[in-house]
């Protein structure tokens, strides 16, 4: 009788033993599920060079393992990758591919370790898959932190004038970070202790007297300023298209105007940057119909202490007047 009771009461205790063990793993299963799938999903969260938190659909962000001129091709380590892609892929990270790449792009590869970019897929009748790479941009963390916090000391700077009073003679340069055509990280100290003409254009410009005509300006004051060994000169061209205009791109329209790029810069960033610096030096812009841009036109010169010294509006600027007054900026 005691045998029997005995034998109950263990089997209850069993019973309860396992309903409790279950009670628990049900949490710990539900907890573990999450802990998963965040883990998978949050590779596809990664700020970019504008502060963006999230990859869109084609885009991918990599690290860099082997760059073939030869071919124009990269083989990189997949660190994350958008939904669309996952979705061909089967996999958001950990995995390696091989994308085909533009000349301008291809240079910028070869310098840098970790990027971001847009993924399009070619595919002939019978053939393979090609990936193609575009809208590359740097990536690496701490230059992403670096410029996000130098600009939105921009942002505050431009919130600061209102919304009449534009930046001109004497005045001195709003704190801003770009990314020039080398992928390099430029900010106002590529000001300091130079005197830097500084203006404003796009790659896709096809106004002759416009955007063609103030590059060709900029290169013919360029190679005077170095025949009449005029000291610490420098060039920054900033685009007014920064959807488009890319460090790749910038990259192509340096070599394609054969600027001497050793104290040339072309920089480009996130559009709301861009926004801050047109609204700040009084360039309009805007998208019409049939043409990438319309927009205003104002060449300057800056000193060695950051302060705008000279201006032109315009692009019918006289290289030799701005070659006058170079000596003046070092001075300054």
């Amino acid at each position: 009788m005691l045998s029997s009771y005995f034998s109950v009461g263990l089997k209850l205790h069993e019973e309860r033993f396992r309903n409790r063990t279950r009670t628990v793993k049900l949490p710990l299963i539900l907890l573990t599920l999450l802990i998963c799938f965040h883990s998978s999903c949050s590779t596809d969260s990664e700020h970019s060079p504008g502060g963006s938190s999230t990859l869109e659909g084609n885009q991918v962000r990599a690290s860099v393992i082997h760059v073939d001129t030869n071919t124009s091709s990269v083989r990189t380590e997949i660190l994350a990758c958008g939904k669309l892609l996952h979705g061909e892929w089967g996999q958001f990270s950990g995995f390696e591919a091989t994308f085909s790449v533009q000349p301008g792009d291809i240079q910028l590869l070869s310098s840098l370790k970790t990027f971001r970019a847009r993924v399009i897929t070619s595919q002939s009748k019978g053939e393979a898959k090609i990936h193609f790479l575009s809208e590359v941009w740097p990536d690496d963390r701490a230059e992403r932190i670096r410029v996000n916090n130098v600009n939105r000391l921009l942002r505050r700077d431009t919130l600061s004038l209102g919304d009449d009073l534009i930046r001109s003679v004497g005045d001195s340069l709003p704190p801003f970070a770009l990314y020039d055509q080398d992928g390099q990280v430029l900010t106002t100290d590529y000001f300091d202790g130079s005197v830097t003409v500084l203006n404003f254009i796009f790659t896709r410009c096809s106004i002759a007297e416009m955007c063609p005509a103030s590059t060709l300006r900029m290169k013919k004051l360029q190679q005077l300023a170095k025949q009449t060994q005029v000291p610490h000169v420098r060039f920054l061209s900033i685009t007014l298209d920064p959807l488009f205009d890319t460090p790749g791109i910038l990259k192509s329209y340096a070599e394609a105007y054969g600027l001497d790029e050793g104290n040339f810069r072309l920089g480009t960033a996130d559009k709301k940057v861009i926004d801050d610096l047109t609204r700040q030096f009084g360039i309009f812009r805007k998208n019409v119909e049939d043409l990438p841009l319309d927009h205003t036109m104002r060449t300057m010169i800056i000193n060695s202490k950051r302060q705008i010294i000279y201006q032109f509006p315009g692009s019918h600027w006289a290289v030799e007047d701005f070659l006058s007054r170079l000596p003046e900026g070092v001075e300054g």
